[in-house]
């Protein structure tokens, strides 16, 4: 085994693979996570960066969240607005019809994830019967 591939202290293989998944699903799908976290409570760039590594353990690039934030208010899903105490930080907010677009889009993406996680346990488990 090369140096740098074997298991951290305390770490099976096994489980570093399952925190690179999930950062890879958590990357991948970066846009999902922001609109579930933004729907519930406006936040900054930042705030969200620091939500996503509570959440799930992923360290994301402010940069990457603020790409996803402006492609939301140009496409008038979210908007952003400054706050009393510090009117260089922007909150990020969904607009009125971008809250129903933020349900529809969340609700079609879990759809589309349970459709293919359905597909993949019916393949593994006729795999397991051969």
């Amino acid at each position: 085994m090369h140096p740098r591939q074997e298991p951290l202290a305390g770490y099976s293989n096994s489980e570093i693979q399952k925190e690179s998944d999930i950062e890879n699903v958590v990357k991948k799908h970066l846009d999902m996570i922001v609109l579930s976290i933004i729907r519930t409570q406006p936040m900054c760039g930042q705030d969200i960066v620091k939500e996503v590594f509570r959440q799930y353990q992923v360290f994301i690039n402010q940069s990457s969240v603020y790409k996803v934030l402006y492609s939301l208010k140009e496409r008038n899903i979210l908007e952003a607005s400054t706050t009393k105490c510090d009117m260089r930080s922007k909150v990020y907010i969904p607009t009125e019809q971008g809250s129903e677009m933020i349900n529809s889009m969340l609700n079609e993406f879990v759809s589309s994830i349970e459709h293919l996680l359905m597909g993949l346990k019916e393949e593994t488990s006729s795999e397991r019967k051969q």
